[in-house]
């Protein structure tokens, strides 16, 4: 694999469209056709929710593994690495739907929002609720009546109430609405998740911010206890964690997608912030 698949949907590479609103299929109907199993990949602009009904198998989400061995939530956002390995006859959903679609539904939600930021992966005990709202949505979605799309968003915005209202205690976080420096940090990472091939600095990023680096890597510190070059490098690493682990890319490859002409200045970078050389990250790296 030469790098990380970005799919619309699994298999499927036209990111020009999407098919509606949202979409929403079995884990059968797709799992037939790739032998139940799903390798590492990506959607660069899809947020999933997977329900997990019966049977069961394995999951990969960027590099932590859980079996899957009951009734399962897992919530997915954008551009995070995921797979499945599922045991035949796996009954359950899978929901996908636009990131813009789904901030324009949660716009004012800002509590939803923000758990969903992040993936997570729960065993569930109502599963009746969920058999019930996931049914509900893909016969909706089956039809071509009035009022489709209205019908179709609030069942999706009552799945994801009861989604994140059922998180376990461990998953939830206290959250209230962001103060001026919280927000300004999410348009810094924003930034950074658009631009980090391009190895901007601190200077530059700040100036599309239209603040000074000073006050920048001030505020990064109050609100993240670290500097904005750290969160800039961060980023660059996790991308060269995810490459290294899931596709057959050379290092020198790997240095250049990540905007390094030296591939030695890239290995100095990668070893100096990791305590390991990428050919032995390689080696460590979870095969799934």
């Amino acid at each position: 694999m030469k790098s990380i698949p970005n799919y619309i949907l699994y298999g499927e590479n036209d990111h020009k469209k999407f098919p509606d609103f949202l979409h929403i299929e079995s884990i059968k109907s797709r799992s037939l056709k790739t032998g139940w199993k799903f390798k590492p990949h990506q959607h660069h602009n899809l947020h999933q929710f997977f329900y997990i009904k019966s049977v069961g198998g394995s999951a990969l989400i960027e590099k932590n593994k859980t079996s899957l061995n009951g009734n399962y939530i897992i919530s997915i956002p954008p551009l995070n690495v995921h797979g499945f390995k599922f045991i035949t006859d796996t009954e359950g959903w899978v929901l996908t739907i636009p990131d813009i679609y789904l901030k324009q539904l949660l716009q004012n939600q800002n509590v939803l929002l923000e758990h969903l930021q992040t993936p997570f992966i729960y065993a569930c005990s109502n599963h009746s609720v969920f058999d019930n709202l996931f049914q509900n949505i893909n016969e909706e979605h089956l039809k071509a009546q009035p009022l489709r799309e209205f019908t179709l968003k609030n069942h999706v915005g009552l799945l994801i109430a009861k989604v994140v209202r059922n998180l376990p205690e461990q998953l939830k976080t206290e959250i209230t609405p962001p103060n001026q420096k919280q927000v300004l940090v999410r348009q810094f990472q924003i930034q950074i998740s658009n631009q980090y091939k391009q190895r901007l600095s601190v200077a530059q990023y700040a100036n599309i911010l239209n603040i000074t680096p000073t006050h920048l890597n001030r505020v990064c510190r109050n609100i993240l206890d670290i500097s904005a070059s750290q969160l800039i490098n961060e980023r660059t690493l996790l991308e060269a964690k995810r490459l290294l682990s899931y596709t057959s890319m050379s290092i020198s490859e790997i240095a250049y997608d990540l905007g390094y002409i030296d591939t030695a200045h890239f290995s100095k970078f990668f070893s100096k912030n990791n305590q390991i050389t990428p050919s032995n990250f390689r080696k460590l790296s979870v095969t799934f």
